[in-house]
């Protein structure tokens, strides 16, 4: 496969990836980016810095700012300062957002694992291989 049909299948596949996830968020009645932001502080009982939310779901300060409040708002999260920096707002999952947020974070994690398991386990890696591959060569031509 030339050069320039891989990028266009690799940004065909990206978009597709885009898409699967924004019709799950819309069939679960949630919206995409607050899933992303939920699913972040899924795993992380103590919670994340806005910083670091930025860092996991690839969104700006002021986006992840506006889906914090809207979260905030409905009792979702809860912050609180950091223990180091106390500007540094953490962001954490309340009792009530947890059990608000469970079927569509578990739904699509259990959908990522069937979508996972689909792929055998050399065809999983070389994938892992490649993806790190062309993010690594496109970030360092950035770079230049």
């Amino acid at each position: 496969m030339l050069s320039e049909e891989f990028s266009k299948e690799m940004w065909d596949c990206w978009r597709d990836v885009s898409v699967a996830y924004g019709t799950f968020a819309k069939k679960m009645g949630v919206d995409t980016s607050e899933l992303y932001v939920v699913d972040a502080l899924w795993d992380e009982p103590e919670g994340l810095s806005q910083r670091s939310i930025c860092e996991v779901c690839d969104m700006g300060k002021q986006t992840i700012s506006a889906i914090c409040k809207r979260l905030a708002a409905r009792d979702v999260v809860v912050a609180h300062a950091g223990q180091a920096d106390k500007r540094e707002r953490i962001m954490a999952l309340t009792d009530e957002g947890r059990e608000q947020w469970r079927l569509p974070v578990e739904s699509m994690r259990e959908l990522e694992m069937k979508a996972a398991g689909a792929i055998g386990v050399e065809e999983g890696e070389l994938f892992i291989r490649v993806i790190k591959q062309y993010a690594k060569t496109f970030q360092e031509e950035v770079q230049r």
